[in-house]
């Protein structure tokens, strides 16, 4: 019953079945995990330096979102389980046409947004956390598909958009509403680009604080995607909704690579 009492059956106006959303004490148990996350890989990235241990970034990162998943399945089992239940139960076709409305949308105003970053900047830039991850999907393709399509967008749903979205959007305030995209939206965006833009690395290896404005402001090309997965999630009504959204963007992100991968060969 402790773990149940994380999330509430919460009635939607237009459905006849109920949808599983987060409490209160849900959402700070969700952050609190996913705070342990990114303190987890710090700490294993600090003992692979000091014992040498060939884990990499990769590897290091398989560790703490494996290990965030299971946690998040041990508290929100049901959570997800009823949110499953739900998405196949009451089956419509707002489960399909909206993610793929939502990631063609994004990704038009992604091409905007880097004409726009391009012209500013002079020159074309792809973000780091994306040339990072072009760099790992040339060392190990099959762990990555892993991390970036399956594992990555369930827990990354589950934070931004079953803990700061969803939980505040099935609010009847609006400012409670407004509120929860903003946080959502924002926050994604920024999880993606904060190391890049305030810490870096000397030539020795160590890690220092500064602030690259020109990593800051790749936060504008994340912005449609937390938009268009947000809105997945608050239209959809269902934590899965947003999650196939996420799959889809992140799993044709990694066929794009594949191609690109063979046209350089």
């Amino acid at each position: 019953m402790m773990f149940k009492s994380l999330y509430r059956m919460h009635q939607n106006s237009d459905r006849l079945l109920p949808e599983a959303v987060l409490t209160g004490k849900g959402v700070f148990v969700m952050l609190l995990i996913f705070l342990g996350e990114q303190l987890g890989a710090e700490a294993i990235s600090l003992l692979a330096k000091l014992y040498n241990l060939p884990l990499g970034i990769i590897g290091i990162n398989m560790i703490v979102n494996v290990g965030s998943l299971l946690l998040m399945i041990l508290f929100f089992g049901g959570f997800f389980w009823n949110n499953l239940k739900t998405f196949f139960r009451e089956f419509k076709a707002i489960y399909i046409w909206l993610p793929i409305t939502c990631y063609f949308c994004s990704t038009i105003a992604n091409v905007i947004i880097q004409m726009i970053l391009a012209f500013v900047r002079g020159e074309f830039q792809n973000t780091s956390n994306n040339a990072l991850v072009m760099q790992l999907f040339g060392q190990n393709p099959l762990q990555l598909i892993l991390l970036a399509v399956i594992i990555a967008p369930i827990t990354e749903e589950a934070v931004f958009r079953a803990a700061l979205s969803r939980s505040m959007t099935a609010s009847n305030r609006y400012w409670v509403r407004s509120l929860g995209f903003i946080l959502s939206i924002f926050l994604f965006s920024f999880f993606h680009i904060y190391q890049f833009t305030f810490f870096a690395t000397d030539g020795t290896g160590a890690v220092y604080l500064t602030f690259n404005l020109n990593e800051f402001l790749s936060i504008l090309v994340y912005i449609p995607m937390a938009i268009g997965m947000t809105l997945c999630s608050f239209f959809g009504k269902n934590y899965w909704c947003s999650v196939f959204c996420h799959m889809m963007t992140n799993g044709i992100a990694v066929l794009l690579m594949f191609f690109a991968g063979n046209a350089l060969k």
